[in-house]
C-alpha cells in the first residue's frame, strides 16, 4: 500500500501529462488537504514529490504550476520488447498495468510479438527492427533486457538493442532488470523490484523461522538479479552473526538429481529459491529422495503457490507496470532529469513451506519503501 502523499502525487502527476492542469495553477495545498482529508504536511509532501521531478514549480505565495515543457503530449505510439515473454504471470501482469495506464498518458501500446527478441541475434536484424519502429511511428519501447549470460555477448547485444532505439530517437524504459550486471548501471530508466532487499528479506524470514544453514537455489545460468539477491541474502546472515563462508550459491536443473543431492550435502536447514517455478521442481525431486523436511521460500507469488503452501515474495507487478507507463510519459514529454531507478520492495507472503514453532527475532534493518534512485 503505498503512502498517502504517494498516492496523492501520482494522481497529480497523472494529471499534470494527460493534460488535465494543462498550463494552469494546481490545487492549492489547503485544496488537497480538503479533498484528501489529508494533514498539511502530507499535501505539501505530494506537491514536493511531483516537483522533484521537474513537472510542475512552486512558487511561495502563489502556489503551484505546471512547467510549460510538460503541456500535454500528443497521442504517441509505443511498444514491448520483451526478452523473457514467454515465462508467464509476472510480465503479463506488468504488461497489463502498463495497457491500463497508457490511455491516461495519451500512449497508444503495441504489443511487441515474443519472436522478436530472439530474431534480434541475425546480423542486421536490428537496423531491419529499428527502422521499421520509425516507419511505424513508434516512439517509446518499454525494454526486458535479457540478464542471462549462459550465452556469448547478451550483455553486449543489450547494450546494442537500447543504443540504437536511443540513437534513433525512440525512448526507452528499462522493466525488471538493467542491461549490464549487477552493481553496475545504465544511463537509462529503470523501474523494478529492490532485488538486494528481495533476498535479505527471504533470508530474514527464514532466520525468524529458527534456520541457521541457508543456502540460495538458482537456475543453471548466471542470471545478473541473482548477484543482487544473493548480496541480501549474505547481509542478513552476517547481520544475524551466521557464518556466510562455505558454499551458499547452488546453480543447476531442479529436477536433476545429482544437483539435488549436491545441494543437500551442505546439510542446509532452509533454501532461498530464485523463484516460484524453480521452488517446485526442486522440491519435488527432493521429495522423492529425502524424507527429512525443511523450510523453503520462493519470489514472484505465481498463482500455483497459495495452493502449493509455498512461502513468496510477491512483487508489485502493478505498481511496476504503471511508474513505466509514467516514466514513458514523462521522457517523451521531454523531461530532461537524470536516469531513475525506481525500485519497489517485494511483499513477504508467508506459507507452510516456513512454519515456525518458535519464531526467532533475527535483526533487521527495517522495510524500505519504494525508492527512485537518480
Amino acid at each position: 500500500m503505498k503512502p498517502p502523499y504517494r498516492q496523492i502525487a501520482d494522481e497529480l502527476r497523472e494529471k499534470v501529462i494527460s493534460g488535465v492542469y494543462r498550463m494552469g495553477k494546481l490545487p492549492s495545498e489547503r485544496a488537497l488537504i480538503r479533498r484528501y482529508g489529508v494533514s498539511r504536511a502530507t499535501a505539501s509532501k505530494a506537491l514536493a514529490a511531483v516537483e522533484s521531478e521537474g513537472l510542475i514549480v512552486r512558487r511561495r505565495g502563489a502556489g503551484a504550476f505546471v512547467q510549460p515543457q510538460h503541456a500535454p503530449l500528443e497521442y504517441a505510439f509505443v511498444s514491448t520488447l520483451i526478452a523473457d515473454m514467454d515465462v508467464g504471470e509476472f510480465f503479463s501482469a506488468i504488461c497489463g498495468a502498463i495497457a491500463n495506464r497508457a490511455r491516461a498518458y495519451n500512449l497508444n501500446l503495441i504489443w511487441g510479438t515474443k519472436q522478436e527478441f530472439s530474431e534480434l541475434s541475425r546480423d542486421g536484424s536490428l537496423d531491419e527492427y529499428v527502422a521499421r519502429y520509425k516507419s511505424e511511428n513508434i516512439r517509446g519501447v518499454f525494454f526486458v533486457p535479457q540478464d542471462t549470460m549462459g550465452e556469448k555477448g547478451i550483455e553486449q547485444r543489450n547494450r546494442e538493442i537500447a543504443k540504437a532505439l536511443r540513437d534513433n530517437g525512440i525512448t526507452v524504459v528499462l522493466i525488471d532488470r538493467d542491461i549490464v550486471p549487477f552493481p553496475r548501471r545504465s544511463d537509462f530508466d529503470l523501474v523494478g523490484i529492490d532485488n538486494v532487499q528481495a533476498g535479505y528479506e527471504q533470508t530474514l524470514h527464514l532466520i525468524a523461522c529458527g534456520c541457521r544453514r541457508i543456502v540460495y537455489v538458482s537456475h543453471e545460468k548466471h542470471a545478473w538479479t541473482v548477484d543482487a539477491r544473493f548480496t541480501g541474502m549474505r547481509n542478513a546472515l552476517e547481520e544475524n552473526g551466521i557464518p556466510s563462508d562455505g558454499k551458499l550459491l547452488f546453480r543447476g536443473a531442479p529436477s536433476d538429481v545429482a544437483f539435488v543431492r549436491e545441494v543437500i550435502r551442505a546439510r542446509p536447514d532452509g533454501i532461498v529459491f530464485i523463484h516460484d517455478d524453480m521452488t517446485v521442481a526442486f522440491m519435488e525431486t527432493y521429495a522423492r529422495l529425502f524424507k527429512r523436511k525443511i523450510k523453503y521460500i520462493g519470489l514472484d507469488d505465481m498463482s500455483f503457490s497459495k495452493h502449493l503452501g509455498i512461502s513468496s515474495l510477491r512483487q508489485p507487478a502493478r505498481f511496476i507496470g504503471e511508474e513505466a507507463a509514467r516514466l514513458m510519459a514523462l521522457r517523451l514529454g521531454h523531461d530532461t532529469l537524470p536516469p531513475r531507478q525506481v525500485l519497489f520492495t517485494a511483499e513477504l507472503i508467508p506459507r507452510g513451506s516456513t512454519v515456525c514453532t518458535t519464531p526467532a527475532a533475527p535483526r533487521s534493518r527495517g522495510t524500505r519503501e519504494p525508492k527512485t534512485r537518480k
